[in-house]
């Protein structure tokens, strides 16, 4: 992606910049920190659009990510607005368009408050170390992962789309309707719709990424991002598809690996230690610190009960001879004494 002409407005609609914001790691502070340093022309008006992101994103985490895309899009229209020739401002026309600027914000924050209160939605909400089995109103069963969010409407309509909007993980256990006028069913997350007719499939929305897994059926993936201009994705049993930094890469799985939490067993093949921190911070809210980075590259094999990951531990502590102690909600991995 070329950021070299965007302005505050492109940065604040780009995603790959609100997860930077929202979200930072190190693959995204060194894309960041390098890019300023070629373009340093532009600190200011990245400061502004992280200030900008940061405020839309303050204090709005019940509402779901349509209602803050469409609040946010009337919010920069009306900044858009306020300098209709892009022409350079002056000292004190720039400090006014701020103090405009912050006006509309708050006023985009109430209407996006009052929007979400408004709105005839249903809402269901796991924790860390949680899982909810749902049952939608056409009988589509959603199986609900840890420390995430779904989010539909009460009221389905013959003649429109089914449609549901999640944040973090579920599998979806989809009914057909071939005698409905419109019998699609659609997963919206940040990065991708889902869109299916009768099927089994898992999505998982985290840390900047999508990822979807079909077990059965079909399905048919749109990327969000009006930047990715690739034709819509169809998906085959036992396919992949990722989305990061707005690739979309499609890959042969087994499926079971990302689908057994559902049967609740957590499932790894060859996996980074990396990622075993990373599902276990997901889904169970754990801190893991590792004293030899390297460690993370080990790969792993193998699966435990999802309520009981003492056994996962063990595992990985008698593979690769670690010591790893659990004291409250942090996980340690440090040399063994006897190595």
């Amino acid at each position: 992606m070329d950021y070299n002409h965007y302005e505050t407005n492109d940065f604040v609609a780009d995603s790959y910049f609100n997860r930077w914001v929202k979200y930072p790691d190190k693959e995204t502070n060194a894309f960041w920190q390098k890019w300023l340093e070629e373009r340093p022309d532009k600190a200011d008006i990245l400061a502004e659009a992280r200030s900008i992101v940061a405020f839309l994103n303050f204090s709005v985490e019940k509402a779901s990510l349509e209602e803050q895309q469409e609040v946010k899009a009337k919010v920069m229209k009306q900044l858009r607005a306020g300098n209709p020739s892009g022409h350079q401002l002056n000292v004190t026309q720039r400090y006014l368009a701020m103090a405009a600027t912050v006006s509309l914000l708050l006023i985009g924050a109430y209407l996006l408050w009052q929007f979400v209160l408004t709105q005839p939605y249903q809402t269901y909400t796991t924790g860390f170390g949680e899982w909810q089995s749902i049952r939608l109103p056409d009988s589509t069963v959603v199986k609900l992962n840890a420390n995430s969010q779904l989010k539909y409407k009460k009221d389905w309509l013959a003649h429109q789309a089914r449609e549901v909007w999640l944040e973090g993980e579920a599998f979806f256990e989809v009914v057909k309707k071939p005698h409905a006028s419109d019998g699609r069913f659609i997963v919206h997350t940040q990065q991708l719709d889902v869109e299916v007719l009768g099927t089994t499939f898992n999505v998982q929305a985290r840390h900047g990424e999508t990822q979807v897994v079909l077990n059965t059926g079909k399905v048919k993936l749109h990327q969000t991002d009006p930047a990715y201009d690739q034709q819509d994705i169809l998906l085959e049993p036992g396919e992949m598809a990722t989305v990061r930094q707005h690739q979309l890469v499609k890959t042969q799985v087994n499926p079971q690996v990302y689908t057994s939490w559902k049967d609740n067993r957590l499932f790894f093949e060859n996996e980074s230690i990396r990622n075993v921190a990373r599902r276990l911070e997901d889904l169970y809210g754990y801190e893991v610190k590792v004293a030899q980075p390297e460690w993370l590259d080990y790969t792993f094999t193998g699966s435990c009960p999802s309520d009981d990951i003492s056994i996962l531990l063990t595992a990985i502590s008698e593979s690769f001879h670690l010591k790893i102690t659990l004291d409250d909600q942090q996980i340690r991995i440090e040399q063994h004494d006897n190595y």
